[in-house]
Order: structure tokens, then sequence, then C-alpha cells
């Protein structure tokens, strides 16, 4: 079972102040978290959560504990995502100050068993920087107002990037500004070989590209095949064919 997962914490100590997650069949879980870490205005304003909200919750490890019996760990073995690596600091911030078995031992799960997706969509994007989750979601979802960082809040925005990225739909210019030009001075990250908007193949450069046009079987002549780069390159802006297929140069 997925579950998604987020946490606010303290500026200083870095300790959970709140902690939101969704299930994939739809069950959520909110809490906030007491911290001895002094609340910042910087991170009241970022979460809304005050001090009086942290000096009047309940403790790490009752929350812990009761998200060790809601995530059913005695008879699941549940898989938590999450977006980013700050989150692996809180987990461990409260696990080193754990006061009871049952807490210590969700959290060392937690920390154990986090799998931060941000490469997957790094990849699914063919960026090389992590995107934040607020332009993620409102590149998915167009009447999407600002993060407003509640943690459930979040792992609902998360469940719901995570299964639109599985849908294979996306616009490749949407994050460009997210590609280190450094890296790919030829401007040419990708080439994709595409059946419509469906990713057949992808090629590291357009050398990779031609060599497979250039292996297949060819009944129009080696005419078709001369300047096939440039035949690519005019498929891939005019969103014609070429050899049959759709291509897309990134």
């Amino acid at each position: 079972m997925k579950y998604y997962i987020d946490f606010e914490a303290s500026e200083a100590e870095k300790t959970i102040i709140s902690i939101g997650a969704i299930c994939d069949d739809g069950r959520q879980f909110y809490s906030l978290v007491f911290s001895k870490d002094p609340i910042t205005p910087r991170i009241e304003e970022i979460t809304g959560i005050s001090q009086e909200d942290v000096d009047n919750a309940p403790s790490s490890a009752e929350v812990f504990e009761r998200f060790y019996d809601w995530c059913n760990i005695d008879n699941d073995l549940p898989e938590f995502i999450n977006y980013g690596t700050g989150d692996l600091d809180f987990v461990y911030s409260n696990f080193m100050n754990a006061t009871s078995f049952k807490e210590a031992a969700m959290l060392s799960y937690l920390y154990m068993n986090m799998y931060d997706c941000s490469e997957d969509l790094r990849k699914f994007f063919y960026v090389n920087k992590t995107i934040s989750l607020e332009k993620l979601g409102k590149y998915f979802d167009k009447d999407m107002g600002d993060q407003n960082h509640n943690a459930l809040d979040d792992a609902k925005l998360l469940k719901m990037v995570y299964d639109k990225m599985k849908t294979g739909d996306r616009n490749f210019d949407a994050f460009l500004e997210y590609v280190d030009p450094d890296r790919y001075p030829d401007q040419v990250r990708k080439v994709l070989r595409m059946n419509g908007n469906t990713i057949l193949e992808e090629y590291s450069n357009m050398k990779e590209a031609l060599s497979w046009v250039r292996s297949q079987p060819n009944d129009k002549g080696p005419k078709y095949l001369q300047n096939a780069d440039e035949k690519i390159r005019h498929a891939a802006k005019n969103n014609s064919k070429y050899f049959g297929f759709n291509w897309r140069i990134l």
C-alpha cells in the first residue's frame, strides 16, 4: 500500500511540528506535533502553525504511535512516497529524541522506507533540477491556488502529481528553467521516437537516433535517408512524421 506523506518542521532543530499522509485507499492522517524548538516568525508565516498550536499539540511519541497503528505496520509493509530529501532530516531529528519503542520503530521505518519521487519527476520532464511541488501542482491542475504548506494538503498534492505522472501526458517544454544549459551545450538532451504522444524509444543524442533509422528496412531508397538528422528536426518542429514516427528533440 502506498502512503503519500509530508512534514512541516521547526527551523533550528528541524523537529517535526506537523505530519500529513494520505493512503492509496483514500484514508487520511493529520496531526500537529509538540516541539521544544521555538516556532520562528518565518515558519509561522510559511506553515500557518503558531507557537501556541505547537505548545498544545500531542507529543511526538503520541503522534507516531498513533501513526504506527494507522499504517497497520504489524500487518502491512507500507511504501511511503515523499518529495525531496529534507524530510529525512526531520524524521531523523525526531528519532534521536524518541521516548517510546513504538515511536522509535515508526520513525526508523519511515527513515529507511521513504521513497523520494522527485527524481521520477525530473526524468519525466527530462530536466536535471528538482521542480517545486507547487509548480508541478499548477501544471497538472490549472485551477490550483498557491501551496499553503499544510502537511496534509501537501500530501494530497503529492498524490495528485504522482498519479498524473503515471498517465504519461506531458509538455516537454514546460520546465525549461529547470534545465542547466551548461550540461547540454548543444541544446539536445534526448531524441525521442514516438507514436503520437507515446514514447517508443529514447536516444541520448542525434547520432544514436540516426543509427537506429539507418539500421531499419527501407523500401524508399537511399535518398530517403539523406539528411536524416534535418528530417528528424523538421518532424519534431512541425509535429509531423519521419520514417513513420513522430519525433521529439529535448
